[in-house]
């Protein structure tokens, strides 16, 4: 694929986003006025949610929690227990499971679909109805496939996979921080700066850079070379290196004939970190440590507020001396560096505007690269367009998860 398709898919994709944000912002009023209710009244607010939209429903309430102190459950349950929990029982009871012992102190249920349709979703809603729960239900087309009593649908207006995520990650974001501090700034003045800083991303930058990362991933997935996905910073960032290292691990590959399961290492898990920063105070000795096992060629996406910051800057260091091929997305500090890395630099949000924009970037470069693993496989007559980039929509795909082939 050449640098001008890479271009085109990301402006058209770009733009595909803002359209969604702008459908999505006609009810704005209503789900923040849902979630103002639910955080002045001392209750709790749950969420859930299946593969990207389980990072996007954590996403808010991290910041419901971190900023306001709400009261909110971790939206999905630990690996541990969510493992445990899916052996014994049906996994489509699990979610409203976990909510039913405290549901009378709940005020409010956040659900994310694509689909509207993922049964343990639909479980929790029903389960929502019966106890007169308002729900605020985020799903994708029309949303006339979920019915949401005593609360609200919030459709994103298209059923593609990926935009919709990063249409829901950004208008719940917004609602969110809104609902929080209504007298500092209305909604339609925080859309609109998201939307200004949407449209202000370089999309030629973006395109070159999209074109090395794709190749670097495509050649580490065929290769068997690891794929390291970092944040070391945390934050809202960490939950879209989450959700980068699942494009890459599953979606990236899924339906391509031949494709092994890529080797993605992500950031430390909960006792990864919690040992780390008990026995290790600085915070870098997380990262500097993962990436002491790099081998040359592996490939090494970092996702950082500031490039100029220490962990940053360290973590960028022991990639490079570790011969890898290093990618950082960042917002702030320089936009080169004499270590080699490959940059590309975000406009000025805040650091929940900011995660949206890096989701919108990790669903880029998940499109791109099984583009570029289907075309090795299909010969020049597999080489695709900006319109089957954009054609393509991920949820089918997912279907064939249940196949042996896979």
């Amino acid at each position: 694929m050449t640098t001008f398709l890479y271009e085109d898919f990301a402006h058209a994709y770009m733009t595909e986003v803002g359209d969604a944000v702008r459908r999505m912002l006609t009810r704005g009023t209503e789900a923040v006025d849902l979630l103002a209710k639910a955080t002045a009244g001392g209750g709790e607010i749950r969420a859930f949610g299946n593969g990207g939209s389980s990072a996007i429903v954590r996403s808010a309430l991290l910041q419901l929690h971190t900023q306001a102190g709400v009261p909110v459950n971790d939206a999905m349950m630990s690996p541990a227990t969510l493992a445990y929990s899916a052996q014994r029982d049906e996994y489509r009871t699990a979610f409203a499971r976990s909510l039913a012992g405290g549901i009378g102190r709940v005020d409010l249920v956040v659900v994310a679909s694509v689909s509207g349709r993922s049964a343990n979703i639909c479980e929790t809603v029903g389960l929502c109805a019966e106890h007169h729960v308002p729900v605020l239900a985020l799903v994708g087309g029309d949303g006339t496939q979920m019915e949401s009593a005593g609360g609200m649908v919030w459709a994103t207006g298209t059923t593609d996979q990926q935009i919709s995520e990063d249409a829901m990650l950004t208008v719940l974001t917004l609602a969110a921080a809104t609902a929080l501090d209504p007298g500092k700034e209305p909604l339609p003045a925080r859309a609109e700066r998201h939307l200004h800083a949407l449209a202000a991303v370089d999309t030629e930058l973006l395109g070159a850079f999209l074109r090395e990362a794709t190749e670097a991933a495509r050649d580490a997935i065929r290769n068997r070379r690891r794929i390291y996905v970092l944040c070391p910073d945390g934050g809202p960032l960490a939950l879209v290196g989450e959700h980068l290292a699942h494009n890459l691990r599953w979606d990236a590959p899924l339906g391509v004939d031949g494709v092994q399961p890529p080797l993605v290492v992500c950031d430390p898990s909960l006792a990864d970190m919690s040992a780390i920063y008990n026995d290790h105070p600085d915070p870098a000795h997380g990262v500097r440590h993962q990436l002491s096992s790099a081998s040359p060629e592996d490939v090494v996406f970092l996702l950082a507020y500031d490039s100029a910051g220490k962990t940053p800057r360290e973590a960028v260091n022991a990639a490079t001396v570790a011969g890898t091929r290093p990618f950082l997305l960042h917002r702030d500090g320089p936009s080169r560096s004499g270590t080699g890395a490959r940059h590309f630099r975000l406009p000025r949000v805040d650091d929940f505007a900011l995660a949206a924009l890096v989701q919108s970037l990790a669903h880029l470069l998940c499109r791109t690269t099984r583009a570029a693993l289907t075309a090795d496989r299909s010969g020049p007559a597999g080489v695709v367009s900006t319109d089957d980039l954009m054609a393509r929509d991920l949820a089918p795909l997912r279907e064939l998860s249940d196949t042996p082939s896979l």
